[in-house]
């Protein structure tokens, strides 16, 4: 439970300073509710009393006082159960962009290491279950503890000996149903790691449908599919069991309290040691205390699993993050001048695996270089390491006089304009798309005369006029209603509307047909003037391009 306890604490923190409130609206709304609860039983008391006794004086103003605690304590329940939600649904939100904003971050090496999937399982499942804990679960569990101790007190009140011998049966209750708490736990988690496994397969269908269409794949994609729910399924079908196991015994044990209390009760009176009034008020609030004691049996597994849910957020959130700047153990490198980049003595591995080692690279200002080499050579990452998504092993890069050892990466960044090879365009107008390249704007604030500017200089312009929306075309998702070389021109442009100093082209024209390719690379001379261009290269039409050539992993 210590674990369980952290997870909670560091959770209900990230409430901040709206917690106070939180947790004040879910007591006055419990103290509400109850309080009406216990006056409806002191109305029944005294009226059942005065009909014992046959003594009505003084009842009209007894039954009175005991409507106007009702009426109260119904108000305040109303207004307080308000503020609730209010603040739970603004918990649950401050969850969802915490997610989001960690996943912003991150390093990119996480992306290339983890499956999406893994982080929409996070986003959507772990966040919305962990959420249940604003929106229903504690409330429900505190709401039930204090309930039964506002209920016990007139309870004692009224006959400490009978209250006494009915709390002994609920504890019984209490203690069967935490037997419950840990295959709970256990089969939360599993459920939350099944539900991320369901979407990778997903997604892995859904990106990958051209190829199950043309190759002999359906059956092994509905094979795993069909494995991942079924071990989904087995899991939901065992909570399901223990849920049903658990209300079964929380209705056999709400039958067995009647019945101790008709025995106990009958027995009490019978002795004289308690008056028809008070057992009727006794039974009265005996039922609500009932019913939310045994909801504390129900509702803390149900927290419990929610934790589990919490505690994969926890560690989805202690992630490493990207840090703004290296902390270099050698001095700054001073790159010297008409250098747009250098890199000197430069290494990386991945893990524990040697790609790049010693490299020294000086590039002009205003050239065109054109990186070559084998797959696998370390050519994209070379791109990564100036980019700044990965920290070299040893050695220095600088990029237009800053070193990136004592500059921000958003600083390097702004520097470089890049071209992937496999370009992403978003869902959204290709005007749009290409503003992005502008991030100091809003995609909204960019001029259209600008985006039609670098449109034409890449070559974009005149198969963008022929789109039926023209540039408030929706590229669709990741592109797909766009050509290879279209979406190739589009990034290009993005890139053009940057103008940043460095032009960095990673296979730009790899994946394109002749036609395709002659298009791109009459764009890129085009884009390379007053530019600094680094191409990574297989193509001798496009190596033919560059001032100098440059042989990587020889």
């Amino acid at each position: 439970m210590k674990k369980q306890w952290k997870t909670f604490t560091w959770f209900m923190g990230l409430m901040g300073k709206r917690l106070p409130l939180y947790l004040t609206a879910i007591l006055v709304s419990t103290i509400g509710s109850a309080l009406s609860k216990v006056a409806n039983a002191w109305i029944v008391e005294d009226i059942v009393t005065a009909a014992q006794t046959r003594e009505t004086q003084g009842l009209l103003w007894s039954v009175a006082v005991s409507f106007g605690i009702f009426v109260f304590g119904w108000v305040i329940w109303r207004f307080a159960i308000i503020h609730y939600n209010i603040e739970g649904r603004r918990g649950v939100a401050t969850v969802e962009k915490l997610v989001f904003a960690k996943a912003m971050r991150l390093p990119y090496a996480y992306y290339e290491q983890h499956h999406s999937a893994d982080f929409m399982s996070k986003l959507t499942f772990d966040t919305e279950r962990a959420g249940d804990i604003y929106s229903s679960r504690l409330r429900r569990l505190l709401s039930a503890v204090i309930s039964s101790v506002v209920f016990l007190i007139p309870m004692f009140y009224d006959s400490w000996q009978l209250t006494l011998c009915l709390l002994g049966v609920s504890i019984l209750s209490f203690a069967v149903n935490a037997l419950f708490l840990p295959p709970m736990k256990k089969n939360g988690t599993q459920l939350s790691k099944q539900h991320s496994i369901i979407l990778e397969k997903l997604t892995n269908i859904l990106a990958g449908m051209q190829l199950i269409k043309i190759f002999p794949m359906r059956q092994t994609m509905w094979e795993n599919y069909h494995a991942a729910n079924d071990s989904y399924y087995d899991t939901q079908v065992k909570t399901g069991k223990l849920s049903a196991a658990l209300e079964s015994l929380n209705c056999l044990f709400d039958l067995t309290g009647a019945l101790a209390f008709l025995g106990l009760g009958i027995y009490f009176v019978s002795k004289g040691m308690i008056g028809l009034g008070q057992l009727t008020a006794i039974y009265t609030l005996y039922g609500s205390f009932r019913y939310v004691f045994l909801d504390i049996g129900t509702y803390l597994p149900q927290m419990i699993n929610c934790l589990a849910n919490a505690e994969r957020l926890y560690h989805f959130l202690q992630l490493e993050e990207e840090t703004d700047t290296a902390v270099p153990a050698l001095a700054p490198l001073h790159q010297e001048q008409g250098y747009a980049v250098t890199m000197e003595n430069l290494s990386f591995s991945y893990e524990d695996t040697p790609l790049l080692e010693h490299i020294s690279l000086k590039i002009k200002e205003n050239s065109f270089v054109a990186l070559t080499g084998e797959s696998g050579c370390g050519k994209s990452t070379l791109a990564k390491l100036l980019l700044g998504f990965y920290e070299p092993k040893e050695g220095q890069i600088c990029v237009c006089g800053k070193s990136c050892q004592n500059s921000r990466k958003e600083e390097i960044r702004d520097l470089i304009a890049y071209v992937p090879q496999e370009p992403y365009l978003y869902e959204v107008s290709i005007a749009e798309n290409i503003a992005y390249g502008r991030s100091s704007s809003s995609p909204d604030e960019v001029p259209m005369e600008d985006i039609i500017a670098a449109a034409k200089a890449a070559n974009a312009h005149d198969f963008i006029m022929e789109l039926p929306q023209g540039y408030q075309t929706i590229a669709g998702e990741r592109g797909n209603t766009l050509s290879g070389g279209e979406k190739q021109r589009i990034a290009l442009a993005r890139a053009v509307l940057k103008n940043a100093p460095v032009l960095l082209l990673d296979e730009a024209t790899s994946a394109l047909d002749s036609k395709s390719e002659k298009l791109v690379n009459e764009a890129i001379k085009k884009v390379c003037q007053n530019h600094t261009t680094i191409m990574i290269a297989h193509r001798s039409s496009t190596i033919a391009m560059a001032d100098e050539v440059v042989a990587i992993g020889n």
